[in-house]
C-alpha cells in the first residue's frame, strides 16, 4: 500500500511539476528524477564536502519565535564543548542573528581565505559561524527567497568548519525556507530538537515544524520545553507564569521523547545578554541540568548509531 501511495503522490506531483525543485512544498514527498536534478545544478557537492568532516548534525527548531530555541542551541554547544567535543555552530538566522551575542564573539567578525570563510573561534574553541559575523550592526537586508537560499549555500559549501563532533543549526522559527533550506542541504542530518514553551499557542505551532521533520526523515530526538515554572527565591514556591504541559503533550502527540522542561529563571535570561551560557556559568542550576539531561540523551542516540 504505501508503494501505491508513493506512486499515486509522484503522478500528482508530475501533473503539477515545473521543474522547480527547491521551492515546491511537495518536496519530501517527492521521489521523482527530477528531483535529483535539482540537488545536480546546486553546489550539493561542495556543500557535501564542507559537510564530511562533521559527524553529526543537530538542529534546533521551533513553531514561534521567542521560545529560547537560540538560547537552547547555543547552551547545547558549550555543554558538548564542556565534554571536549569538538563543536561548530551555524547560525541560520539572517533577519536577527543572536549566537555571536550569546557566546560573546560579537564583533570579532569571521575570515576569508581564497578556499573559503574561516569560523570565528568561540569559547572552549566553538567555531561560529553567523551572519551576525559579516554584516555591519547597522546594515538592514531584505531578506528575499532566493537571496536566503544563496546565503544557506555560502554558509555551507564555502565554510572550513574542518574535523568537528558536532554542528549545531540554530534555524530561525517556523516552517519557512530557512529550514527547508537547510534540510535540503544537509540531507544526512543527524536529528532534531524541538523547542516549545508551556503555552497551548506554541505548541499547536511547534507541531507544524515537527511534522515538517517527519516528512523530511529527520529523526525529532525529542521537544525540550522552555520557561517552564518559576521557583520565588523568597518563599521557594513554584509558579506557572505561562501554562504548563504543552511540551509534554507536543511530545505525546508526535510520539517522540519529552527531554524536560528549563525552567523560567532570570539567571537564564541574563547569562544570554552577558554572552556566557547558562551551562558554562551555573552548572547547577535546574536549567543546566535539564540541559545535561538532554546532551546526555543526544550522544547516546548518535553515537549507538
Amino acid at each position: 500500500m504505501p508503494e501505491v501511495e508513493q506512486e499515486i503522490l509522484n503522478i500528482n506531483v508530475h501533473i503539477d511539476c515545473d521543474g522547480k525543485c527547491e521551492g515546491c512544498e511537495k518536496y519530501f514527498g517527492c521521489s521523482l528524477a527530477q528531483k535529483d536534478q535539482m540537488l545536480l545544478r546546486r553546489r550539493m557537492d561542495k556543500a557535501e564536502r564542507a559537510m564530511s568532516r562533521i559527524k553529526h548534525k543537530i538542529i534546533t527548531v521551533g513553531g514561534k519565535g521567542g521560545v529560547g530555541k537560540t538560547q537552547v542551541a547555543v547552551n547545547l554547544a558549550m555543554a558538548l564543548a564542556m565534554r571536549g567535543r569538538r563543536v561548530a555552530i551555524l547560525d541560520q538566522s539572517f533577519d536577527g542573528p543572536c549566537v555571536p551575542i550569546m557566546l560573546g564573539v560579537e564583533g570579532k567578525g569571521i575570515g576569508y581565505t581564497e578556499e573559503g570563510l574561516v569560523p570565528t573561534e568561540g569559547p572552549l574553541g566553538i567555531k561560529v559561524v553567523s551572519m551576525g559575523l559579516i554584516l555591519p550592526e547597522d546594515e538592514v537586508v531584505t531578506w528575499f527567497h532566493n537571496m536566503k537560499r544563496n546565503a544557506t549555500e555560502e554558509m555551507i559549501s564555502h565554510v572550513l568548519y574542518g574535523e568537528q563532533d558536532y554542528l549545531i543549526i540554530d534555524v530561525p522559527a517556523g516552517t519557512s525556507s530557512d529550514t527547508v533550506n537547510i534540510i535540503q542541504y544537509i540531507p544526512d542530518m543527524s536529528g532534531a530538537v524541538v523547542v516549545t514553551t508551556p503555552s497551548m499557542v506554541s505548541q499547536a505551532v511547534a507541531y507544524k515544524v515537527t511534522i515538517l521533520l517527519q516528512q523530511a526523515k529527520v529523526p525529532v530526538f525529542g521537544v525540550l520545553e522552555n520557561m517552564g515554572t518559576f521557583t520565588c527565591p523568597q518563599c521557594n514556591e513554584g509558579i506557572d507564569i505561562m501554562q504548563s504541559g504543552a511540551g509534554k503533550r507536543l511530545a505525546e502527540k508526535c510520539k517522540v521523547p519529552f527531554l524536560g522542561t528549563i525552567p523560567f529563571d532570570v539567571q537564564v535570561a541574563d547569562c544570554g545578554d552577558d554572552g556566557i551560557p547558562f551551562v558554562y556559568r551555573h552548572p547547577d542550576s535546574e536549567a543546566a541540568k535539564v540541559l545535561t539531561a538532554t546532551v546526555d540523551y543526544l550522544e547516546g542516540q548518535v553515537w549507538k548509531g
